[in-house]
């Protein structure tokens, strides 16, 4: 952070002394500073799972978590309407009322989180120029989106975050870079690049638990992108990445009717997204050779096809289906390894040193698989994803919601309830919601447990 720091203050301490007062004299920056405090309690239940550690579920069975976080945002011009600051930070902490088991321990239960912290140059009414620490781009898709090719790792906490839909975006941590785009009439071009500021040698744990670094800047990545405005109905894009994974990727949005868009993306890849469960190193165990890891991610061609769409109704209600297909997904009879090699470690070998290397290896496995999930991937190769937003009187909202791998029919369903308080001065709300994780044990969505939660949370805009 120091060091980012430093890089945006240099291009700031050389603007004129009259924008430095725009800035810094405290008065812009007040009357922009957004302050949000969200609070939340949330009840926890995990069946067993096939994983253990010492003979014991890694995971506790039943707790109750308190949530809290406090959003700090404001902006503010440093020269007249060509160099601005704008800036959010978050302080997260939460509580357990019980101790967490091995799988869900975090090295500190607050941190703080930077979501913004970007320089704009407008250097035309055309060209823009911005750097800092950037967020990261959204797809069309709440799933998964294959055009979104800049992708970071997730920076909450293991056990628990906030449930917030609001607050999705802030879990995926920006990164720090620097984009140029050109707008015209009928088209725009940008350029994004993102260096290359860490390496991650600990993929074993998880990676709430890693340096900012190692989450948005472990790899070299050169975006260039193109966006088409000249059809009436369509909104055609081209995303090319260069730089240690190579990918291209097209993306389409099509409104049909005013009140009903079909998205559309495919991206092709030249190496694998996520790391990959190796039948080799499981083989090396097997014989007695014991290495430091079990996955890997090799130079293999994939693709990716996402393809849906969403009816808004005449209240604003808003229904929306997703189909996600993903070329290096587990087959079952890659995931069937997998889930064998857990269950092979899970055996008592009669010997206590033996047994304590299984148990690392399975801390190792339950990590690597873990941070696939918190890069936004998925694991499997075909899923449908169901949701709505449901408008009602007094300004609350129903967003109900299911997802479905399509190969071992595992779920994740809940729903999501907001509800504006009266006589808060528009200015606090409260929410609730359920969710679960469901399947066979063998599954992708149940592979940690069988799990059932509710939520209670609040916002209240200070």
């Amino acid at each position: 952070m120091k060091v980012g720091l430093s890089i945006l203050i240099l291009p700031i301490a050389m603007v004129s002394p009259w924008g430095q007062a725009g800035c810094f004299s405290g008065e812009e920056l007040r009357s922009n500073l957004q302050i949000v405090l969200t609070g939340q309690t949330s009840f926890v239940h995990k069946n067993e799972s096939i994983w253990q550690i010492n003979g014991k579920n890694p995971y506790t069975a039943t707790n109750v978590y308190n949530d809290i976080a406090l959003k700090f945002a404001s902006a503010c011009s440093l020269t007249n309407d060509m160099l601005d600051l704008d800036f959010s930070l978050y302080a997260l902490g939460y509580y357990p009322t019980r101790s967490v088991g091995l799988f869900e321990k975090d090295d500190s239960r607050s941190k703080v989180l930077t979501e913004k912290l970007r320089i704009t140059w407008t250097l035309s009414n055309t060209v823009r120029l911005e750097g800092g620490k950037l967020p990261t781009p959204q797809g069309a898709f709440f799933l998964r989106s294959p055009a979104e090719l800049i992708t970071n790792y997730y920076s909450g906490f293991k056990p628990t975050r906030i449930y917030d839909p609001a607050m999705k975006s802030l879990y995926s941590d920006s990164y720090w870079g620097a984009s140029i785009s050109k707008e015209y009439r009928d088209c725009a071009f940008s350029l994004t690049i993102s260096p290359k500021l860490a390496n991650i040698n600990n993929y074993y744990e998880s990676s709430s638990n890693w340096s900012e670094n190692k989450r948005t800047n472990s790899s070299e990545r050169y975006l260039f992108g193109y966006a088409d405005y000249r059809f009436e109905n369509h909104s055609l894009s081209v995303n090319m990445m260069l730089g240690d994974s190579p990918s291209i990727a097209l993306a389409d949005s099509y409104n049909y009717t005013t009140q009903f868009i079909i998205n559309s993306e495919l991206a092709l890849h030249k190496n694998q997204q996520w790391r990959h469960f190796s039948n080799e190193k499981k083989n090396e165990v097997l014989s007695g050779v014991y290495p430091s890891s079990l996955y890997s991610q090799e130079d293999k061609e994939g693709i990716e096809f996402s393809v849906g769409g969403q009816y808004t109704t005449n209240n604003f209600s808003i229904f929306g289906m997703e189909y996600y297909f993903q070329s290096e997904g587990y087959t079952e009879s890659e995931w069937r390894n997998q889930v064998n090699f857990v269950k092979f470690l899970n055996g008592d070998t009669g010997y206590q040193t033996l047994n304590k290397a299984f148990d690392n290896y399975k801390y190792l496995m339950g990590g690597e698989i873990s941070n696939t999930s918190n890069k936004g991937m998925l694991q499997g190769r075909h899923y449908v994803n169901t949701w709505g937003s449901l408008q009602n009187k007094g300004s609350s909202v129903i967003q109900p919601y299911l997802v479905m791998n399509l190969l071992d029919n595992s779920t994740l369903l809940g729903i999501h309830y907001v509800k504006p308080l009266k006589g808060a001065n528009d200015q606090a709300e409260f929410y609730m919601g359920l969710y679960s994780a469901q399947g066979s044990k063998n599954s992708e969505f149940e592979l940690f447990g069988d799990t059932v939660g509710v939520y209670f949370g609040f916002k209240y805009y200070l």
